[in-house]
């Protein structure tokens, strides 16, 4: 069987879309497809063939503990700034911020009214290297 990897599919909360949209934009993905009127997008930065489908949904949030396990991850040569601008972003739209980390590399955030299926980890590029 030969296959090719296009896209991975993310919940979120109703009525967040375009929140979400301009999150992902400041985190370098530009939006890739929407149909009029649609509450479900498609986003990928320009350089990396794979999509990430965001759908919005009226499920509950899942535990942040079961969240974790189903990241998105990100590479940053500064992780902690970023998170820092994510975290007035989220202050300015009145949005719950929740931070944590894997290790002094490997940190993420959940904005739990808006994600139900994941949360966003941003690594220090060190981690790959």
């Amino acid at each position: 069987m030969k296959t090719t990897l296009h896209h991975f599919a993310y919940n979120i909360a109703p009525h967040s879309l375009e929140l979400i949209l301009e999150l992902f934009e400041s985190l370098g993905c530009k939006l890739e497809y929407k149909k009029p009127q649609a509450r479900w997008c498609m986003v990928r930065q320009p350089a990396t063939p794979i999509d990430i489908q965001l759908i919005e949904t009226s499920d509950q949030p899942v535990p942040i503990k079961i969240k974790k396990n189903a990241h998105i991850a990100f590479l940053s040569a500064n992780p902690k700034t970023d998170l820092e601008e994510i975290k007035q972003w989220a202050g300015e739209n009145k949005i719950n911020f929740i931070q944590g980390n894997w290790s002094e590399k490997e940190l993420w955030f959940d904005l739990p009214d808006l994600f139900i299926n994941f949360v966003i980890e941003i690594m220090h590029t060190s981690v790959v290297e």
